[in-house]
């Protein structure tokens, strides 16, 4: 009797967990897709996608691939650039008010993909596909797009500076004109430099001409440019006596004829200051002599009258013998 009790007991036990596993099973099935569908809308997970193109060019942005609506059910979609809507469409096309875009877009009706024309640097970014179908919301879609410029063109600039040892340290600089976000790769001979505008180097005159190759690229083009560097024997002949031994004699040179003109200008200031004094000293000597004229008032003193007022002793002339000529007289 007990072990018909015992019995029963596992009987129903068994039938009890059988009974919570049957309908923890029919709770998950029913719960767990709108469990996801609610992750979905809250996180906006879905697919991504990431696109590149150039400057000028268009794109197609697609819808979700597993989108697929019968003509009978009513859909909602709404294109989203970063955070603000730019296309709607529910019976029609609405395309709203935006400055960046203003007559680029163009949305499809029939795979309700959004295509963007004439793209620029600034419509880079997050574009979201969201939308309604038969009111059950779509998984959400983003498409990274990034915009690229062309790399048309690749410039080297050198600067080679020789050094007090003869040999030469050298700066190349490499330069993709307009662009940006671009990548600089460098080559010399059988090394690369990656991610460097520029590059500094030594070389002395055995290396002999180097080859130095840039490229610059990004996802969407590439361009490179070379250009060959040297230390060679003439050139550093000649510009390094220039430069360490030309420049300081030049310099030497200028500071003697400085210096030669300051004491030549101050020397003949000098002088000039001698000659007023004296001249000041012989005016202040004259008026001390007495005046041998006859006092008038009508022709006052002045310094040429008091030289002519001196007293100079005159020399006697020599002597010479001087005859009457007369024309016609006989000569004894």
């Amino acid at each position: 009797m007990g072990y018909k009790r015992v019995a029963s007991s596992a009987l129903v036990a068994s039938h009890c967990y059988m009974s919570h596993v049957i309908l923890e099973n029919v709770l998950l099935s029913q719960l767990l897709p709108g469990i996801l569908l609610l992750a979905v809308i809250y996180y906006g997970v879905g697919e991504s996608l990431s696109i590149q193109r150039r400057v000028g060019d268009s794109v197609a942005l697609p819808a979700p691939s597993d989108l697929n609506v019968a003509d009978d059910k009513p859909l909602e979609v709404l294109w989203k650039y970063k955070i603000n809507d730019i296309v709607e469409y529910k019976s029609n096309v609405k395309y709203l008010p935006s400055n960046q875009f203003n007559g680029r877009l163009e949305f499809n009706t029939k795979n309700f993909s959004l295509t963007v024309r004439d793209l620029k640097l600034g419509d880079s970014g997050d574009y979201i596909f969201t939308g309604e179908y038969s009111n059950v919301q779509i998984p959400a879609k983003t498409v990274t797009l990034m915009v690229y410029e062309h790399v048309s063109k690749v410039v080297i600039d050198q600067t080679v500076r020789l050094l007090a040892n003869h040999s030469c340290s050298v700066h190349v600089m490499c330069n993709a004109p307009g662009n940006t976000n671009v990548i600089y790769t460098w080559k010399r001979g059988n090394k690369t430099y990656a991610n460097a505008q520029q590059m500094d180097f030594h070389l002395s005159p055995a290396d002999g001409p180097t080859n130095v190759t840039c490229t610059v690229s990004n996802n969407v083009s590439e361009q490179s440019d070379s250009t060959t560097v040297s230390c060679s024997n003439e050139k550093r002949g000649m510009l390094w006596y220039l430069i360490y031994i030309g420049i300081p004699v030049g310099g030497a040179v200028v500071v003697i004829l400085i210096v030669a003109v300051v004491v030549s200008h101050y020397r003949g200031r000098n002088t000039d200051d001698q000659m007023d004094n004296t001249i000041y000293s012989d005016v202040d000597d004259i008026a001390k002599v007495k005046d041998t004229r006859s006092n008038s008032d009508e022709n006052p003193m002045s310094i040429y009258e008091t030289v002519k007022d001196q007293t100079i002793p005159r020399q006697t002339p020599p002597n010479t013998v001087y005859d009457q000529i007369t024309f016609g007289r006989s000569v004894s």
